[in-house]
């Protein structure tokens, strides 16, 4: 009689983990989360947070454990496998191994990351660009375990805006407790109005220079 197939040597890792974990991408909460919350919705948490298994391991367990170790192949770039990956490892064993490895690489990282936020600057992005570029860099230090005030963020959008806004940037510096949120939207209130004075601008320009009947 064949063995059974494990309820699990089938589900598509990317539906539930639809990012990768890179070591170079800061992006190891995010991902673990993920993990998390598909080896959750399965039972399998376990295998991970390191349950013991049971004594004799049954075939059941072991194949369980097979895949969640799948997963993590699955979902790793093999930049960080090839610094965790040994032989024999349980699904503990390798989940533990990665978060130890990222943990070695996040005080080099938030050197790196923190120069990249404070270098920032908009130049010919939309505000919108600016905003979200700024909030993934935030993240990415976050990531590593350096949090960004959020008056800290506001800070360093007004320090890399283009300079066409430094009349709204000195508004948002004087308010009192302004959120990041707040302080995009005065930003891009002001980039829709410098877009119509451009455009009434040209009309104004091509009427002008049109010859009158």
């Amino acid at each position: 009689m064949a063995d059974a197939v494990s309820p699990y040597a089938t589900i598509p890792v990317k539906s539930h983990i639809p990012v990768t974990l890179e070591l170079c991408s800061s992006n190891y909460s995010k991902w673990s989360s993920f993990f998390q919350a598909m080896c959750g919705k399965f039972g399998l948490m376990g295998h991970i947070h390191g349950t013991l298994p049971p004594n004799p391991i049954t075939a059941a367990w072991s194949q369980a454990d097979c895949c969640v170790r799948s997963w993590l192949y699955d979902s790793v770039s093999d930049s960080a496998l090839d610094f965790t990956m040994e032989d024999n490892q349980t699904a503990h064993q390798l989940w533990v191994a990665i978060e130890r490895h990222i943990q070695a690489n996040q005080a080099p990282r938030a050197i790196f990351l923190s120069h990249e936020f404070h270098s920032m600057t908009q130049g010919d992005l939309s505000v919108e660009d600016y905003g979200k570029k700024m909030k993934r860099a935030a993240d990415a230090l976050h990531a590593v375990g350096q949090p960004v005030a959020d008056s800290t963020l506001v800070l360093n959008l007004l320090r890399g805006a283009n300079p066409r806004y430094s009349t709204t940037s000195d508004f948002i510096a004087a308010t009192p407790n302004i959120t990041f949120a707040a302080a995009l939207d005065q930003l891009a209130l002001k980039e829709l109005c410098l877009a119509n004075e451009t455009k009434v601008a040209a009309s104004t320009a091509l009427v002008a220079s049109t010859p009158s009947g």
